[in-house]
């Protein structure tokens, strides 16, 4: 049995009546644009109707941090840490899927910096090609730099540097397309006698509810025996198989045709109404872009089926290309 020493000062966690910084993400590369869409309720996916491919290009991630003034309470007396220390921010990527784990460059802040940083504080984090796949976790964590002049009488003030007190904000979710999936894409463990996948729906209006994990959902099932198959590996990269790709066609069919008989002809009009760069407000709202982006044919069922599978096919034969210049 080992020991475990925990530390006394309090985390980010305690501090509840903090005026927390707001967030705002932006996503590049140096190669093509990773088409990033904000699907809303923290979650972004990347790639989607797009050329950037994260097998061959990296992917810069930019914070815009504003209203850091509120951080003077970790400063000093109740807070975290002493009155003179300096704290570090820094952005930070996590992802199972990839078994990757990244800090940025960390910002240091002190007590009297934090006026003039409102509106102007960026974080940084550059992900290199082959380094992201599948779900990862954006997160802003905070440190103790310099840990200052804190005195014994200071209960609870953190004195060890590198100290991490925890994330400013809630984690965000990002689903990276590098590979072909659209949608939100989590794996479960359902049992070995259950199927290999299956559709979440989880909406009462697709007009009003986020396309979102919450509310619709490819669900695989880790623990069935086909499982590993739906990637196959080749020279350390990771992408999907044949199986995968049959998966995804038909999520997608299931996904367009259940949003379609919910909305009927209004569904025909909100494709027809709308433009394939906007932004995914919505469950019926990203039904409608795929329809545009993949020129889905919805004159029934049958034809879904079959313009889905060409719509991929193509996509596979553009993404092989680039992977053999």
């Amino acid at each position: 049995m080992s020991a475990k020493v925990l530390s006394t000062y309090r985390t980010l966690s305690d501090f509840r009546d903090i005026a927390w910084p707001s967030m705002r993400y932006f996503f590049g590369s140096a190669g093509p644009n990773p088409g990033a869409f904000d699907l809303g309720g923290g979650e972004y996916v990347l790639g989607m109707d797009s050329d950037w491919n994260a097998d061959l290009h990296n992917l810069t991630v930019r914070c815009s941090v504003e209203n850091v003034s509120g951080l003077d309470s970790l400063f000093g007396a109740g807070g975290i840490a002493a009155a003179d220390a300096t704290l570090s921010l820094a952005l930070e990527w996590t992802s199972a899927d990839s078994g990757w784990r990244s800090l940025g460059p960390p910002v240091r802040l002190m007590r009297e910096d934090l006026t003039d940083a409102d509106g102007r504080l960026t974080l940084l984090l550059v992900l290199p090609e082959c380094s992201v796949r599948g779900t990862g976790i954006l997160s802003v964590q905070v440190f103790l730099g310099d840990p200052g002049s804190a005195t014994d009488g200071d209960a609870g003030i953190a004195r060890l540097r590198g100290a991490r007190f925890g994330s400013l904000t809630g984690p965000v979710r990002v689903v990276v397309d590098g590979d072909g999936s659209l949608f939100p894409v989590l794996e479960e463990r359902l049992g070995s006698d259950e199927s290999l996948w299956h559709m979440r729906i989880g909406w009462n209006d697709p007009r009003d509810e986020p396309f979102t994990s919450e509310y619709v959902a490819l669900i695989l099932n880790c623990d069935h025996e086909l499982f590993e198959q739906l990637r196959e590996r080749r020279n350390g990269q990771s992408r999907q198989s044949a199986l995968m790709q049959h998966v995804l066609a038909s999520w997608i069919v299931l996904l367009v045709h259940a949003v379609r008989q919910d909305l009927e002809s209004e569904f025909d009009a909100l494709v027809a109404g709308a433009t394939a760069s906007d932004d995914f407000a919505s469950i019926a709202e990203a039904a409608a872009g795929l329809v545009r982006m993949g020129e889905l044919d919805t004159s029934s069922l049958h034809a879904l089926s079959g313009s889905v599978q060409r719509w991929l096919d193509r996509r596979v034969r553009v993404t092989a290309t680039e992977v053999s210049k």
